[in-house]
């Protein structure tokens, strides 16, 4: 399955990208993956507002990969690269740990609640087949 990733282009620069996921069919309507060695689930409930201190044009990184899932309303995020994608309640994105961004709620006309899978390291996870 591929999921929409926090990237880096040839200058160093966060942009958008693709992260391959395997799964394996257990039965048509079900797919899982390996197990995999998460650090820690996150749950955050968002207001529709840009982050406190943060601004418009606030960019900050993880520092560890993880997934993160709008769970209610919908977050955008901005890259270095410019460009700015949203994600819509159930879409995930992959983010690599040392990838600039700017997450903005303000455009949801609800809260956001995220739900995040954050994984070992400080920038890109490999994926168990």
């Amino acid at each position: 399955m591929k999921l929409k990733a926090f990237d880096m282009d040839q200058n160093g620069r966060s942009c958008w990208g693709e992260v391959d996921i395997p799964f394996k069919e257990i039965t048509p309507l079900h797919a899982e993956t390996a197990p995999q060695p998460g650090g820690y689930w996150g749950i955050s409930l968002n207001q529709a507002a840009e982050p406190v201190g943060g601004g418009p044009n606030e960019m900050h990184l993880t520092n560890q990969p993880r997934i993160v899932w709008a769970m209610s309303g919908h977050l955008e995020n901005t890259l270095q690269s410019g460009e700015i994608r949203r994600s819509a309640t159930g879409e995930g994105v992959y983010v690599r740990g040392i990838a600039l961004h700017h997450s903005s709620f303000a455009r949801s006309r609800e809260p956001v609640i995220t739900l995040s899978l954050t994984f070992p390291g400080t920038d890109r996870y490999e994926f168990k087949k």
